[in-house]
């Protein structure tokens, strides 16, 4: 299979991310979310998909988006589906064979760069391992004296405690559209700064257990709150706090607000920072871009 990538990649002129994945079609008659033409962008390519560790086997989804290479002439040599974090099949129904690349971080901030939808999504999970966000019990947070505590270590605004107490985190997810207003001008009462209110809910967003409460309960009153502050205040907000829990806050708005990239390139740094590449003792070398160090599968 090394051999094989060696052949395609050195015939490689352009590289293009289309919808779907295995279960989507022939490549061609797919809509393009990203081109990458000329030898820079193809090189960045080639690294961040083919260095890794294969793992012998396949995951059941079918994946997607897809990359695709195509030669000079425009024909297309080599598909691969994108599998969930840092995981790329290439050829999947030929080798079978999934790849576990050695830089993830690197790889989706890439794809999201060149305008790649959902790439940050990917890093939801990561991080809930790495913040460790996991949802244990309850579920979601109790109302009363007991939720009082994870309203505090949540970083929710004293000023909302009153009312949030009362009201348990999936009822909060509940609420009425007049029960939200209230609390959204006590917020901004207490917040005049619409950057420091959208810090302080991205924050709020990102300290919510996954997926549970961040998804469906307290994390839909955050996500309302939110929306009526504008993009570039929010945008502000996430590259100046450069804190993980913003970050996993801005990806779940992300996720259901949708992004023109804006706050892509807000916590990119952030991202980066807190997943850094691998030691480069841990990751195999590949041969330059156009070179082979094998002879091409028939």
């Amino acid at each position: 299979m090394i051999e094989w990538l060696d052949h395609v990649w050195s015939q490689t002129r352009t590289v293009q991310i289309v919808e779907g994945g295995e279960d989507a079609g022939p490549l061609g008659g797919r809509a393009v979310l990203a081109e990458l033409p000329g030898a820079v962008s193809v090189e960045a390519a080639r690294e961040l998909t083919t260095k890794g560790r294969f793992t012998g086997d396949i995951c059941r989804c079918h994946g997607g988006p897809t990359i695709v290479l195509r030669d000079a002439t425009g024909d297309v040599l080599a598909g691969a589906g994108l599998h969930g974090h840092g995981s790329v099949s290439w050829e999947r129904s030929r080798f079978r064979n999934d790849l576990v690349v050695a830089d993830p971080a690197a790889l989706h901030l890439f794809l999201a760069g060149h305008g790649v939808p959902n790439q940050l999504t990917t890093f939801l999970a990561p991080l809930a391992d790495l913040l460790n966000l996991h949802e244990g019990r309850p579920q979601f947070r109790p109302a009363g004296k007991k939720g009082k505590r994870y309203l505090d270590e949540r970083g929710v605004p004293d000023v909302l405690h009153p009312v949030l107490v009362a009201a348990t985190g999936q009822q909060c997810g509940e609420l009425s559209d007049a029960h939200v207003d209230d609390i959204r001008r006590r917020l901004t009462a207490a917040m005049p700064s619409p950057t420091a209110r959208a810090a302080t809910l991205l924050s709020w967003l990102g300290r919510l257990p996954i997926p549970a409460e961040a998804l469906w309960g307290e994390g839909v009153l955050v996500r309302q709150l939110l929306a009526d502050l504008s993009l570039p205040d929010v945008a502000v907000a996430a590259a100046q706090t450069h804190t993980g829990h913003v970050a996993t806050g801005t990806i779940n708005l992300i996720m259901h607000s949708g992004d023109d990239g804006t706050l892509a390139t807000a916590i990119s740094p952030t991202l980066r920072r807190l997943f850094p590449p691998a030691p480069a003792a841990n990751t195999p070398r590949q041969p330059p871009y156009g070179q082979t160090t094998h002879r091409p599968l028939p």
